[in-house]
């Protein structure tokens, strides 16, 4: 892998865990909507997405896809972001199921059969 290869995984890498910041950072905004520190990572993310492209959405948490976030700042930056609908649903399914389940039961994956 050559050095600027190696530069721009790291980018990737760095982007994905400011969207998990990003996250974060709305969870304990008030109301849980947005805040100054919501901007200072949305504004790191519009930074280095055009040096790294764009996160792929199964590396996001989902809840920035379900309230339009992910595909708000691509917008602004003029890049597209393309998301599967069909597989944030499935996904938003299994974190349904997941939080329902007793402790030490796991529901089975979108992309596994359930056995019996």
């Amino acid at each position: 892998m050559s050095e600027l290869e190696t530069l721009r995984e790291a980018l990737r890498e760095e982007l994905a865990c400011l969207w998990t910041d990003l996250q974060t950072a709305r969870r304990y905004a008030r109301n849980s909507d947005w805040s100054l520190h919501c901007d200072w990572f949305a504004e790191r993310i519009k930074t280095i997405t055009p040096l790294a492209g764009p996160t792929p959405w199964e590396k996001l948490p989902i809840e920035l896809i379900e309230d339009g976030v992910y595909q708000r700042i691509h917008a602004e930056l003029g890049i597209d972001a393309p998301y599967d609908e069909e597989g944030v649903r499935k996904h938003r399914a299994y974190l349904d199921a997941s939080a329902r389940l007793p402790s030490g039961a796991g529901p089975v994956r979108p992309d596994e059969e359930p056995s019996e």
